[in-house]
């Protein structure tokens, strides 16, 4: 399974997200993706659901937005999570 969690904040730079989410999941396999200075995406492989919804909940405590999402690749992982996101935002 494979983790998304898409990260947006118009003030806190992407290098800073970068650095917490790093620290939250030092011993986990990830990949991270700069999309802009405001967003940016982690993709987690085999990291349990649970640890997921608690860095959500941690990060939205900061006012960070945010979506996340599952799936058995990237591409479905972040589909989900861009859905969350905008919901988030009220894009949708």
């Amino acid at each position: 399974m494979v983790s998304c969690m898409i990260l947006y904040h118009s003030t806190i730079t992407s290098l800073t997200k970068s650095r917490i989410l790093r620290s939250i999941f030092h011993g986990e396999e990830f990949e991270i993706e700069v999309l802009n200075e405001r967003t940016m995406i982690i993709y987690l492989w085999n990291v349990k659901k649970i640890d997921i919804w608690q860095a959500a909940a941690l990060l939205e405590s900061t006012n960070i937005q945010l979506g996340f999402g599952f799936g058995i690749d990237k591409s479905e992982a972040s589909l989900n999570a861009d859905d969350m996101l905008k919901r988030w935002r009220g894009i949708v």
